[in-house]
Parts: C-alpha cells; sequence; structure tokens
C-alpha cells in the first residue's frame, strides 16, 4: 500500500515513480487519448488536456470504464477515485492495462488532497465526488489540473455540481441485445452517446457504438448505416429504388 494525500491507495508500480520524475521533461501532447470508436465523438478525436469532463445518462459508469482504458491503455496513467465498485475486468477488456490503473477506493474527506496529488502524475482522473464539491475543492482542483494537462472525469450523484464543466458526455437510447422472449443471454449494449458543452464539436453531436459489445469490447455500432440518396442518373427499369432521409449535394437531389 502506499498515500495518495494521506490516503491508503493501491500499490504504485516502480514505473510510475521513474515517469513522474520526468513530467516536467515530457512534451505536452496535443490531447489526451479515447479509444477510436469515441474519437468521432471529439474535436482533434480527444479530450483537452487540463479539462473539467461530466458523465451523465444511464451507463455513465461504462462509460467511465471506456474513457480509464483509452488512457491506460495507450501507456499512461489513470486514477480512479471513490468508486470502489470500479470494474477493473472490465476495463481491461476494454484495453487498459491494470498496472496503468491507480485505485483509491474510499478517500473520505480527505478526497480534494487525494485528487491534488493524482493530478501530478496522470494524464486522466475518474473522480466519484462523495459530497457537493465546496467552491474553495473546485478552483484547486480544476486549476491543478489545468496546470498539469491532466482531464479531471466526473461522475455520480454530484457530477453536476461541479461549476465550469466545458465538456459533457450523455449516454442515451441504451438497449442491450442477446434476449429474446425473455430468455438467452446478455451479449452486448448498443448505446448512443452525445458531447454537449463549450469543449463539444457541435451541438447535440453524437456516435452510436457498443459499450460494451459481446468480447467487452468498445466498438463501432456498425447496424447504423449512412442515408441514402437519389442520383440524377437514370434507374434501369425493374431495379429498386432507395429513399430516406440525405443531405443534398450539386447534383443531387435530396429525399423527403
Amino acid at each position: 500500500m502506499f498515500e495518495i494525500g494521506g490516503v491508503l491507495a493501491s500499490p504504485v508500480p516502480d514505473a510510475l515513480l521513474r515517469d513522474t520524475d520526468l513530467l516536467d521533461t515530457v512534451p505536452a501532447r496535443s490531447t489526451v487519448p479515447v479509444l477510436a470508436a469515441l474519437r468521432p465523438l471529439l474535436p482533434g478525436g480527444g479530450l483537452r488536456p487540463g479539462s473539467v469532463v461530466g458523465l451523465d445518462g444511464l451507463g455513465a459508469a461504462s462509460l467511465g470504464l471506456a474513457l480509464a482504458a483509452g488512457v491506460a491503455g495507450d501507456d499512461r496513467w489513470c486514477g480512479v477515485v471513490g468508486l470502489p465498485g470500479f470494474g477493473v475486468v472490465a476495463a481491461v477488456g476494454m484495453g487498459a492495462a491494470p498496472d496503468r490503473l491507480l485505485l483509491v477506493d474510499d478517500p473520505g474527506d480527505r478526497w480534494p488532497d487525494v485528487v491534488a496529488a493524482l493530478a501530478e502524475a496522470v494524464d486522466l482522473i475518474l473522480l466519484c465526488p462523495p459530497e457537493r464539491p465546496g467552491a474553495a475543492a473546485v478552483r484547486r482542483l480544476t486549476a491543478l489540473a489545468r496546470k498539469h494537462g491532466c482531464v479531471l472525469t466526473l461522475t455520480g450523484a454530484f457530477a453536476r455540481d461541479w461549476p465550469g464543466t466545458r465538456l459533457r458526455l450523455r449516454v442515451e437510447d441504451v438497449g442491450w441485445e442477446g434476449l429474446a422472449d425473455g430468455h438467452g443471454r446478455l451479449t452486448g449494449r448498443r448505446v448512443r452517446i452525445v458531447a454537449e458543452g463549450h469543449d463539444a464539436p457541435g451541438s447535440g453531436r453524437g456516435v452510436r457504438v457498443w459499450l460494451p459489445a459481446s468480447d467487452g469490447a468498445v466498438r463501432p455500432d456498425e447496424a447504423v448505416r449512412p442515408p441514402l440518396e437519389l442520383v440524377p442518373d437514370a434507374v434501369a427499369d425493374g431495379a429498386p429504388v432507395h429513399t430516406g432521409p440525405g443531405y443534398a449535394r450539386p447534383g443531387r437531389r435530396e429525399i423527403a
């Protein structure tokens, strides 16, 4: 065991100590990585270093796992604070390296100190605040995250009580696959993830993904097809004609 901000946490491999010694010499990267299936959702294909991200909706816990996997599977470090039920096995199935996850299950009332200590050493912190955060804690931790380029990701009952959150990721349209007539086995879950806020690429922009797929990974939902269009060329007699919503292009006619 070791201490973070005076709180016992999971053991830190020696590699972390070597990495933190080099924090000042490692060049800053433009974005903090996410899994490939989530990249179309975010400007630049990743999370902005030093930003605060809120997670909402049924399935937000799995989305937190996916964000942790995107970081911890890319030779970076991820801290998880206040989530004793964090699914390490599920995160590994999504691509996380377990020795890149630092878990502080129960930080107690010292949770701001734990987050402050981790912000200097990891690229993303998944935090479930145990209480409504006070203004002083919000200012301090937001400033530290910005200073060190750490993404502070909020989940749980108080995730929306953090002022200044510029990006929110919401899980909606949740549907499990695998059951038929009340029998069977759950094999995967389809969801839509929507990005909102000042750091979102556009109002209500979303992606449909498996969270998770049958093998535990996060993948694009390939059942979603792009809209069909009518082209101006003649259609042979007897050939099928497809209609559906589409977008207008020069020389093409939008289908109502």
